[in-house]
């Protein structure tokens, strides 16, 4: 049996590598064959077609190489006769022949003949030649009449495509390159990249050789996101084999960023769409840009932000500018569809191509000829249904700038919104501006507040606010005041961010849009259910969900959500599950994908206070799909704090240490986290003391002690960072005090069991009052629901031999049949006994039907039966 060759991974082509493998070796063996390679530039293909020859050559094939055939003219003919020989000499050869062709698709007729000839080459009649392997590149997007003629010709042999690599194959690729893994921002900038090997691997090596990259234990951290020179280098050259007309296309488009459509780029250029089209198809042959649907985008981001950066700044600006005004005057003649906003024209999931360029000026540029409709349109409000609520309830989890063409689409969905209302304004005399200049000043302002980093939009928005001409009350005014109070929040200013919110909800008035109101009285409900003021959190979310409902359906699901956390926080569990499988009803009817995550979000940790890791580890896995499934999903905290705390449970407290100086380092030192979770501080400390690891648990303690003394009039922070010293420093008196007073009663609990735990250890002295420590704190969580919790200090109390004056829920010899049932389970049984199927069944709890089948085995176990007849059986003799 002939050895496969080993050979060289080319851009991560692992599978691509084993099909050539397997074709040499087939070769060595005796038996010709016929391969193309075909993909767009960049994507490796002659790399392949390199290591493939070099592998030839070491099992002693006899190679003929014609990699850069000549374009024409007497080269052109020289090669086509050379090949021509080639295939003459096969046929008297001894030894086995490896013929490979590549950059085919600018070639002469006569080599495109001899090429072509490759695919139908047979020996001479009673000939005893050697095998032959041809092996051909095609350029996959080229449509010329020679690369059609060649892909006719090669349509019945082997083939392998090579296509954009996976988010985890780019970064599997980098992190070989580099000898580690990439951090989340380097990985974030790899996904630039749009899966193009070529371009991932000059990234990374161009980062290296520029000192942009630190890497130190194994990761890869991101210090300068300046574009390298090599991907520039790469970009232009791929840029100089366009056609004029093509180039300019593309540093239009690249310089406008984001999405567009054809005609926009044809208007600004004074073209129409028709004479546009030779060199749009010459763009996207080149691979450069893709139309997914009826707007074009670029391939890559990193290459359009290299092209955009080559021009001059001045130039962007105005270029930004003249499709700014052109899709203002769109918006004034033609609606557009909801839906069209949101997606860009591009299926759900699929992210905008943005930018972190800076935003064009806010003042009006000069008008432009009137163009042509855009087609296909109908009205605009949607992205502002969608977009504007999740900014405002998360502007400041947001690090980087509003991607451009998302920003555009804001711009004009917000235009259409704020037309209808303050035509309505004016009709009444609220109106204190021309509609026209009214809408546009408003529209521009609250764009920019979005447009930058956190920097620059808090900069923007006080003196947006100082230098307001408007009412208190208008739309940008109340935006911006929204926006300070969200960024202050996400510093670590706590009071600060109250005061914003509350400033906010006041301004709220006639020339506010209906559909800013719930969000702005959400977005202070959030805060002060944070900090334990949950009264008047529930009053604002019980006021803001009736506006809610008075702007229909689609704003319906953020009211629930909103309060799912807050009955979360205050620990009434089953109410918070209730509540978010509700709320996820809702925005799985409505379309309200940025909210999804954030419920998601709320049933991990029920799930986890309750013991049922197998749910919660699947709301984890839904909670990071529905991430990435729209584009109006901005990153939270509650996120990876879920994420985590799945990875605690099943890996174990020493392995999630590490984790915590890795992939969740950015949690210890989270102002956001502290505050939304009151015992998280503690959680940390006691992970790193059960990891033996004193330098983070100090490290802790220190980030919470000092954020407690940056908010003084905040009392839930100092308790939480009480109760994290006196774990770290096994003070009784501080566990007794923060079991007392912390607000959460889900914290208070933990913090009562964390003193049982301290004085049991103590056996002679404080035994007795361990144990009655336990007990108490065991009692807390019968009340709250927390099984889980409730298990564990059983557990520890069993080990030592502590008895356990318990209700019978709490015993575990009553722990069998209906009282053994989680309250996943319970719901599930119910539904399972009226008759619904797993899927039905997991479409009502939010679970995946292979979570609900594992439920309904552990249900079967506990209840001793074998069916799900006997389900609704025995559900009928517990009632």
């Amino acid at each position: 049996m002939t050895e496969r060759p080993e050979l060289v991974q080319t851009f991560g082509r692992k599978a691509e590598t084993d099909r050539i493998a397997q074709l040499l070796a087939a070769g060595s063996a005796g038996r010709s064959g016929t391969l193309t390679v075909q993909g767009p530039p960049g994507t490796g293909k002659t790399r392949l077609l390199l290591e493939s020859q070099r592998a030839a050559e070491r099992l002693g094939f006899t190679v003929s190489s014609f990699l850069n055939p000549a374009a024409g003219g007497p080269a052109g003919r020289h090669e086509a006769a050379s090949l021509m020989a080639v295939l003459d000499s096969a046929a008297v050869s001894s030894e086995p022949r490896l013929v490979v062709v590549d950059n085919l698709h600018n070639v002469p007729e006569e080599l495109t003949e001899a090429v072509a000839s490759l695919a139908h080459y047979e020996p001479p009649m009673n000939s005893r030649t050697a095998p032959l392997i041809r092996m051909i590149g095609l350029r996959t997007e080229l449509q010329n009449p020679s690369m059609r003629r060649l892909s006719s010709e090669f349509a019945g042999c082997q083939r392998i495509e090579l296509g954009r690599l996976s988010e985890a194959t780019s970064r599997e690729l980098a992190a070989d390159i580099l000898g580690a893994a990439p951090d989340p921002k380097l990985a974030a900038m790899i996904s630039g990249a749009g899966g193009n090997p070529l371009l991932i691997v000059e990234l990374v090596q161009g980062l290296r050789e520029e000192g942009s990259l630190e890497i130190s234990h194994e990761r890869a951290r991101l210090l300068d996101e300046r574009i390298p020179r090599r991907v520039r280098d790469l970009a232009q050259h791929w840029l100089d084999s366009l056609s004029d007309k093509a180039r300019q296309l593309v540093q239009v488009a690249a310089a406008v960023g984001g999405s567009f459509m054809v005609v926009e780029i044809a208007s600004m250029l004074r073209e129409t769409t028709a004479s546009m089209l030779p060199a749009l198809n010459e763009t996207i042959a080149s691979g450069l840009l893709i139309c997914p649907g009826e707007q074009t985008v670029f391939q890559h981001e990193l290459v359009r932000r290299s092209i955009a950066d080559a021009l001059p700044a001045a130039v962007r600006q105005a270029l930004r500018q003249d499709v700014s005004a052109l899709r203002r005057q769109h918006c004034l003649q033609v609606p557009i569809p909801p839906e069209f906003l949101v997606t860009g024209g591009r299926s759900p999931g699929t992210p905008v191509a943005g930018s972190t360029d800076a935003p064009g000026s806010l003042h009006a540029p000069g008008p432009l000829p009137a163009p042509a409709p855009l087609p296909g349109a109908t009205t605009g409000p949607g992205i502002v249904h969608r977009l504007l609520p999740a900014l405002m309830m998360a502007r400041g989890t947001r690090t980087e700038p509003l991607p451009l063409g998302l920003a555009e689409e804001l711009r004009a969905g917000l235009t259409s919104v704020l037309q209808a209302h303050y035509a309505d304004a004016e009709l009444t005399g609220t109106a204190d501006a021309p509609l026209g200049d009214r809408t546009d000043r408003i529209t521009r302002n609250t764009v920019s507040l979005f447009a930058d980093g956190v920097e620059r939009a808090t900069t923007r928005a006080r003196a947006l606010l100082a230098a307001h001409q408007g009412r208190d009350d208008d739309a940008d005014a109340v935006t911006a005041t929204v926006v300070m109070s969200n960024l202050e929040w996400a510093v670590g200013n706590l009071a600060e961010g109250l005061r914003w919110g509350q400033r906010a909800v006041q301004r709220l008035g006639p020339a506010t849009p209906p559909v800013w109101s719930p969000y702005v009285r959400l977005a202070l409900a959030t805060k002060l259910s944070d900090i334990g003021r949950f009264d008047e959190a529930e009053e604002l979310i019980r006021t803001a969900r009736t506006e809610a409902e008075a702007l229909g359906h689609p704003h319906t699901a953020t009211p629930l959500i909103a309060r799912a956390r807050l009955l979360l926080q205050s620990s009434r569990l089953q109410e918070a599950q209730d509540c978010a499988q509700t709320g996820l009803e809702v925005a799985a009817k409505t379309g309200g994908g940025w909210v999804v995550p954030v419920g998601q979000a709320v049933l991990i940790l029920v799930a986890l206070r309750r013991g049922d890791l197998a749910s919660a580890a699947d709301y984890a896995w839904r909670c990071r799909a529905a991430v990435g499934a729209d584009s109006t999903v901005f990153p939270s905290i509650h996120f990876d704090w879920g994420e985590c705390l799945v990875a605690t449970a099943q890996l174990g407290a020493r392995r999630t240490a590490e984790l915590l100086t890795t992939t969740y380092a950015h949690l210890l030192t989270s102002p956001q986290l502290f505050v939304e979770e009151a015992a998280a501080a503690a959680w940390f400390v006691r992970l790193a003391l059960a990891a033996d690891d004193m330098p983070l648990a100090a490290t802790v303690v220190t980030a919470a002690e000092r954020f407690a003394a940056a908010n003084p009039g905040l009392p839930t922070l100092a308790v939480a960072a009480l109760h994290a010293r006196g774990l770290l420093e096994r003070d009784s008196e501080a566990l007794r005090q923060a079991a007392r007073e912390h607000v959460s009663p889900c914290a208070g609990a933990l913090a009562e069991e964390d003193l049982g735990i301290l004085l049991s250890a103590q056996e002679e002295k404080n035994g007795a009052l361990g144990a009655a420590a336990l007990r108490s704190a065991l009692q807390r969580f019968v009340q709250i629901g927390s099984q889980g919790d409730i298990e564990r200090i059983r557990a520890f109390m069993e080990e030592r031999g502590t008895a356990v004056t318990s209700s019978p829920r709490q015993g575990r010899a009553a722990t069998a049949g209906w009282d053994a049932l989680t309250e996943t389970e319970r719901s599930i049984a119910h539904l399972v006994s009226d008759g619904l199927t797993n899927r039905q069944v997991a479409r009502r709890v939010s679970l995946s039907p292979h979570t609900v089948n594992y439920h309904l085995r552990a249900i079967f176990r506990k209840l001793g039966i074998g069916s799900r007849v006997e389900v609704a059986r025995h559900i009928t003799h517990s009632a």
